[in-house]
């Protein structure tokens, strides 16, 4: 994923968002917007991880509230966050037309006095955490993927060589063993020739 994949695709959306074109407050919604809708996320909190273990929060999956309160996102009232533009299109009859439903939202929010801006903004900056995060969670497994890979490299070479090691031992037992038995025999025919 990345910015350019956020969910608002382009500004004409935010354009034909506004049906009242004389409204000063639409347009600088509009202007404000086109300026946040490239925002880079917010740094991840520092106080919710050990400081002598930075990657620890990668070490087990978290819940989406968890990334959003990470990154400074998950205190905020449903009805300041971009969510809320979503319970509204969800009231809205599935068979009115997009433009129809622009409008009725658009004058909802006006009705609320709801900052499309901000919420757009929301939007946007739940989109890059989730994006960063992302990207920073598969790196920093992949990370301690490819080590543990190599440990268990490690490991296996030091085993190969511990099997070797027994065989040759056994291999030296089996030598030395037979070496001492033909020896005993030797002695064996010696003595026995005498005692008898």
């Amino acid at each position: 994923m990345s910015s350019s994949d956020s969910p608002v695709k382009n500004n004409s959306d935010a354009k034909e968002f506004n049906p009242q074109q004389n409204s000063d407050s639409s347009s600088e919604d509009t202007a404000n917007y086109e300026n946040n809708t490239n925002s880079a996320a917010p740094a991840p909190k520092n106080d919710t991880q050990d400081a002598s273990h930075p990657s620890a929060r990668y070490n087990k999956n978290m819940s989406l509230e968890e990334i959003y309160t990470l990154y400074g996102l998950g205190d905020s009232p449903v009805t300041e966050t971009v969510f809320v533009l979503e319970n509204l299109m969800k009231a809205l009859p599935d068979e009115l037309p997009e433009y129809v439903k622009k409008t009725t939202l658009n004058n909802i929010l006006i009705a609320s006095s709801m900052n499309l801006t901000q919420l757009l903004a929301d939007g946007n900056n739940r989109y890059n955490s989730l994006d960063a995060y992302s990207h920073d969670y598969i790196s920093q497994n992949e990370n301690d993927i490819a080590a543990l890979k190599k440990e268990i490299d490690k490991l296996s070479a030091m085993i190969n060589d511990y099997h070797q090691q027994i065989k040759n031992k056994e291999y030296m037992v089996k030598e030395q063993i037979s070496l001492i038995k033909l020896e005993e025999e030797r002695l064996q025919n010696i003595l026995g020739f005498f005692e008898k």
